[in-house]
């Protein structure tokens, strides 16, 4: 039986590769931000690594909460993405039959967790408690546009990657090899019931010659 090769469908493109690099990147200083608080906060010792947040913090006031707990899960689930990015970048290289079930799993992740995020800074669910003296526009810019990048593209990534997941004509083909099994089934059945009839009959035949010679 022939070796079975990889089909390049079945990996990354080059947007979506390029995404899952940024994706690491952008998602680890994220939740080092987080996670190294106070220091990297406006006027911390490590705020200059961190120089665009001091902008941000201002406008989500949760990133400024030291003992908000659900902004550190969100931190750590940041890490487990970014750990499941670098398998899929390496699963990809070695041509893993499984690189873009992997990928479509991650940008789910990705995508549900940035919703998670935005609810939680809104109204309905936190009362607006980290958005005091916010106004529209400062949210629009600050918030909504960095953050709706990690809704829009990993929904470009599942649009891309859903029609990979199962391969063009593996489904028909299965179906084929199982009408193909059926025949070969059925015909070994009638060729079987055909050499149990022929050997009944000569059984039957001599049983009848047997008889006449007696009967003589």
């Amino acid at each position: 039986m022939a070796a079975m090769v990889p089909s390049k469908n079945l990996q990354l493109s080059s947007w979506v590769l390029v995404w899952f690099y940024v994706t690491a990147a952008v998602c680890t200083w994220d939740a080092t931000f987080i996670m190294l608080r106070p220091y990297t906060l406006p006027g911390g010792s490590l705020a200059w690594f961190w120089y665009v947040y001091k902008y941000y913090v201002t406008v989500d006031q949760r990133y400024q909460d030291t003992k908000d707990a659900f902004v550190f899960a969100q931190s750590l689930l940041n890490y487990a993405e970014v750990v499941f990015n670098i398998i899929t970048i390496v699963m990809h290289y070695r041509l893993s039959r499984h690189t873009t079930t992997t990928a479509f799993m991650v940008s789910v992740m990705t995508m549900w967790k940035t919703i998670l995020y935005f609810l939680m800074f809104t109204e309905f669910c936190t009362g607006g408690v980290y958005r005091r003296g916010n106004t529209a526009l400062q949210e629009f810019i600050l918030v909504v546009l960095p953050n709706i990048v990690w809704v829009i593209i990993p929904l470009g990534v599942m649009a891309e990657l859903w029609g990979c997941l199962t391969p063009q004509g593996q489904g028909q083909a299965a179906f084929k090899g199982v009408g193909v099994d059926n025949n070969s089934s059925n015909n070994s059945s009638n060729s079987s019931n055909s050499s149990n009839n022929k050997v009944n009959g000569v059984t039957s035949g001599h049983s009848y010659g047997a008889t006449a010679k007696k009967a003589l």
